[in-house]
């Protein structure tokens, strides 16, 4: 008797995921109300926002809905993004200790006898700001120009 009911429940269970999939799936040249289209971007924007002076240590990381930047522990810098999935890295495995944005506007990767082994070339611009993006994306933004990006979104 408990295998049945067992089976019974499995087969309500899926029976009901399809249902619910199929109610909530909107055909393709469907084309989203007013009102679907402001709630969506009404969702909590999970954006990042760091200023200098800000520094990752090993195995720290700053996070967004889709991105993560890490420092790890081999001293690689690493942008993984939310299935963890690296999509940009340093490349700095075996030389890197932390990472730092510096208060002159430069992310910099720096080794443990503080020598730059990895930067983003945007110094020069103090006052900026990294951003861990909701689109994936890792950004440095001098006001509202964008002085240097991962290449990361999705």
């Amino acid at each position: 008797m408990g295998k049945r009911v067992t089976t019974l429940l499995a087969t309500a269970t899926l029976a009901t995921m399809a249902l619910v999939g199929q109610a909530s799936a909107t055909p393709s040249h469907h084309t989203p109300s007013p009102t679907a289209a402001k709630s969506a971007s009404a969702r909590v924007d999970s954006t990042q926002i760091r200023y200098a002076p800000f520094t990752l240590n090993h195995n720290e990381s700053v996070s967004s809905d889709t991105a993560r930047l890490v420092m790890q522990s081999d001293g690689n810098l690493v942008i993984y993004d939310e299935f963890n999935r690296a999509r940009w890295a340093s490349n700095t495995v075996g030389r890197g200790w932390t990472a730092r944005f510096q208060t002159d506007g430069n992310f910099v990767v720096y080794t443990r006898s503080n020598r730059p082994v990895w930067a983003s070339n945007t110094d020069g611009r103090p006052g900026s700001r990294l951003a861990v993006q909701d689109d994936g994306n890792v950004v440095i933004y001098d006001g509202s120009r964008a002085v240097w990006a991962s290449g990361t979104n999705h």
